[in-house]
């Protein structure tokens, strides 16, 4: 039977698909209307950070309040050499204003309308507009915690990945390659490149979120990959297994402890294992249980002890669904057990916060 949060999740992407029909005829007058006015619909604020060949582009929604791990991502952005420019999908108040300014270099409030990849597009022309072209551009949006709050070690790991652009994770769907989209490391070779340009130019604005996907998140890689550029991952499924196989089997009986199993045969098939440790057989058995779950989901998600502690995955998500829920849940639940690093203190508190409430 399949689950019930998999058939709302697909009848809640069935309605997104429809509500596209009527949206193609009004879409397009809605966004010339909107680039004729750029750049005046932003309210634009100097922060007191300066302008570096590094520009950190990040994207904020921050309603009800400002989080503090906001602020201290923009503090650790300007000491790892990166001028931050905050674009904000919601409104900012006065207080919000003055706890930012001093980490960034501008502060921006647009109308939400194209969710995240509106923002970064309304970020890059602003760059374009004021004839900033940078030497590396960081993106990055407020949908993760970065975990230990070290931009500097993020971009070292994504600059080491190599290519024209780095990313988080490269994910492949269907035939489709594409980085996910909270987080790119975008060299020169590729912020000067026509394929860049062409791609926010013509970027059709839209606040239905799988459209955004379609043609934002996916469409950005399929745009850069047929320029010829080279998109890499700093994080893939084979050097987590690679790591995993490393791994000690008390290492790997935490692994499998501290799961975030999405469905309940998982959970049962670890506990089994677990009462079993020491019987022959037991590591093949694990791991064979290990590859069951990656054929379903995403290694980051799942098996944070090994993700984060491991690999140093140093991202966890913000997101409301369920697979972000349970990861959360089993995260804070290894490090409460000291199976992995406490993420930086103010996020910890925000993290440990949000599991309350969905407790």
């Amino acid at each position: 039977m399949i689950p019930g949060w998999k058939v709302r999740r697909e009848l809640a992407r069935l309605g997104q698909q429809m509500r596209a029909i009527p949206e193609a005829v009004w879409e397009p007058l809605a966004n010339a209307r909107y680039d004729r006015r750029f750049p005046d619909q932003l309210t634009i604020h100097a922060g007191q950070a300066a302008l570096t060949g590094d520009i950190a582009l990040v994207l904020i929604y921050p309603q009800p309040r400002l989080p503090e791990s906001t602020v201290a991502l923009c503090h650790s952005l300007v000491a790892a050499g990166f001028a931050p420019l905050v674009v904000s999908n919601a409104p900012l108040d006065a207080a919000m204003v003055a706890r930012l300014a001093p980490h960034v270099w501008l502060l921006v409030q647009r109308p939400n309308l194209g969710h995240d990849f509106g923002g970064y597009r309304d970020g890059i022309r602003l760059l374009w507009h004021r004839g900033v072209t940078p030497d590396r551009l960081l993106i990055l949006n407020d949908s993760v915690w970065l975990l230990d709050n070290d931009a500097g070690a993020l971009v070292a790991r994504l600059q080491a990945a190599g290519g024209d652009v780095a990313g988080s994770i490269l994910r492949d769907r269907g035939g489709e390659r594409f980085l996910e989209s909270y987080c790119y490391l975008m060299q020169a070779s590729a912020v000067r490149h026509p394929a860049f340009r062409s791609f926010w130019q013509g970027l059709r604005l839209t606040s239905n979120k799988y459209k955004v996907i379609r043609r934002g998140e996916r469409g950005h890689s399929a745009a850069l990959i047929a320029g010829g550029l080279r998109l890499v991952p700093a994080f893939d499924t084979a050097g987590f297994r690679a790591d995993l196989d490393r791994a000690g089997d008390d290492r790997l009986a935490q692994v499998l402890r501290f799961a975030a199993w999405p469905g309940p045969e998982g959970g049962a098939a670890a506990r089994d294992l677990l009462a079993r440790c020491e019987t022959p057989g037991w590591r093949a058995d694990a791991l064979a249980l290990v590859d069951r779950a990656l054929a379903q989901g995403q290694f980051y998600s799942l098996f944070p002890v090994a993700s984060c502690g491991l690999s140093g995955y140093p991202f966890l998500k913000r997101s409301g669904d369920r697979v972000a829920r349970i990861w959360r849940q089993a995260f804070l639940a290894a490090v409460r057990a000291g199976q992995i690093p406490a993420p930086d203190p103010v996020i910890l508190a925000e993290l440990d916060a949000r599991v309350a409430t969905e407790a």
